[in-house]
């Protein structure tokens, strides 16, 4: 069954790359209301265009994506996309990029109070519980604009989560975090600091705040989650099929207690694939050199891991993953 499945996800890569050639990449703000606070929260959407795209500078990154380009002809598919703690909606631009190349509408967020300018609820209730509800009104604010809509197939939604968009993306496929399991992680692993720099104690900011599935999702895919804060009960009610990637040189997470822990308690249709030598960060968009020099813990990677070809590899195997899951799409 498993060499089964790799012969389709590489017959599927091989399509998608074709397909993928000639196809421009535009962008374009998306209109979302924080569901916690009602406040505007950021959102970009990434789709297909039959314009040339070019380089777009934003901030530190280089995104190939034009902000002028308009939306190609058809009915896509649509991948949300979770970013990690502290982070922003660029920071999987190439994922996102390469994706919207392959016949996909993506749309990335910045989580409210858990970004690089605001960490107001990092390590809180409205974070954790907030993030899915987040993601679930970007999906609705993208299924109404005059734009996007139009050219959505709302049938095939997946979803890429990174780190805590890892938790993210679980509460959205239906499980419910246990939050003291966090408190047990860190005593444990204190060296995981972005994780534990409370020691795994979660603040309750918005008790009202619950966690909320998404069933519009039917596939998913995560980036070195976050996953232990989850039981092996929970996650067996799970059955929409997974991608998960870890680095065995993880810094931040145990990949054990994580990712691989994970895979052996989801029951639908799960692979695992172990990058050596990889840390946590390299799961992030190759750096510009802008961001290289202003945030160079997030850009260095060990001996030996080409972070530019391994996105490209990974990009390829994302799209073959969706295609597979979510329907074959033809730009």
């Amino acid at each position: 069954m498993f060499l089964n499945f790799i012969s389709a996800v590489l017959f599927f890569v091989f399509c998608a790359s074709a397909n993928a050639e000639g196809v421009g990449v535009g962008i374009k703000k998306l209109e979302v209301a924080d569901p916690v606070d009602q406040a505007s929260m950021e959102a970009v959407a990434f789709f297909p265009s039959s314009d040339r795209s070019k380089v777009t500078k934003i901030g530190p990154y280089q995104v190939a994506a034009s902000k002028s380009s308009s939306i190609g002809e058809g009915r896509y598919p649509l991948i949300l996309l979770s970013h990690g703690n502290m982070g922003s909606m660029w920071g999987h631009h190439d994922l996102a990029s390469a994706l919207a190349q392959h016949g996909y509408i993506v749309i990335s967020v910045t989580h409210p109070g858990d970004n690089f300018q605001d960490t107001s609820r990092v390590g809180a209730s409205s974070s954790i519980y907030g993030r899915p509800l987040q993601g679930s009104a970007a999906l609705t604010s993208a299924l109404k604009d005059n734009v996007l809509a139009p050219h959505i197939d709302a049938n095939r939604i997946g979803f890429v989560g990174f780190s805590a968009g890892g938790t993210t993306g679980l509460i959205l496929a239906g499980a419910k975090p246990t939050l003291s399991r966090l408190e047990d992680y860190c005593g444990k692993r204190p060296g995981d600091h972005h994780v534990c720099e409370a020691r795994g104690k979660i603040r309750v900011d918005h008790p009202e705040l619950k966690p909320t599935a998404d069933p519009r999702i039917r596939s998913f895919v995560l980036l070195a989650p976050l996953s232990v804060v989850f039981s092996s009960d929970e996650l067996e009610l799970i059955k929409a099929p997974f991608l998960i990637f870890v680095g065995d040189k993880d810094e931040e997470l145990s990949p054990d207690a994580n990712a691989t822990e994970l895979v052996r308690d989801l029951e639908g249709e799960t692979m695992l694939e172990v990058i050596p030598d990889a840390g946590h960060f390299t799961f992030l968009a190759p750096c510009s050199p802008d961001l290289g020099r202003a945030m160079p813990a997030l850009c260095i990677d060990h001996e030996g891991v080409d972070r530019i070809a391994l996105h490209q590899s990974m990009n390829s195997d994302i799209a073959a993953f969706f295609n597979k899951t979510l329907g074959v799409v033809s730009p």
